[in-house]
């Protein structure tokens, strides 16, 4: 049911009425402008062993398929994580940030040292990468074959 509202000639409440509102859209658009443009901190959740562990995408550097059902998660600190989720279900979760290079493995981008010969140094590893997966990583790093 519909409802109609009058005025009885107060014009001043709703000029008061209608900058109280256009000050909450002000404030409004200011804090989407800040939340918009701050950087949201990523963070995936996995099981390992009988705890889940927060895991902040930044502290990753690449990912390990071992065996099936198991990812090897190498981190910037602290030993690797060994969980019990595929490497495709975990590739759902991550950012842009990510690029597949391989059947077996995922990197971070922002930890490659350097290129040559079809594998990526991070860290102290060699990863390999594969001829159908290096036209996506050439893609995210902006590079022309």
């Amino acid at each position: 049911m519909l409802k109609c509202i009058t005025l009885d000639g107060d014009v001043s409440t709703l000029n008061d009425l209608m900058e109280y509102l256009e000050k909450i859209d002000r404030a409004l658009a200011e804090v989407n402008g800040l939340l918009g443009s701050k950087r949201v901190e990523q963070s995936v959740f996995l099981r390992e062993g009988s705890r889940i562990v927060r895991l902040n995408q930044e502290d990753i550097l690449y990912l390990e398929g071992y065996g099936g059902d198991y990812v090897k998660v190498h981190r910037i600190e602290g030993k690797p994580i060994l969980s019990q989720v595929s490497l495709k279900r975990f590739e759902e979760c991550l950012g842009e940030n990510f690029c597949r290079v391989h059947r077996s493995y995922i990197i971070s981008l922002s930890h490659i040292s350097y290129i040559e010969r079809k594998r990526i140094r991070i860290e102290g590893a060699l990863i390999p990468v594969s001829d159908s997966y290096l036209p996506m990583l050439m893609s995210k790093l902006r590079i022309q074959i």
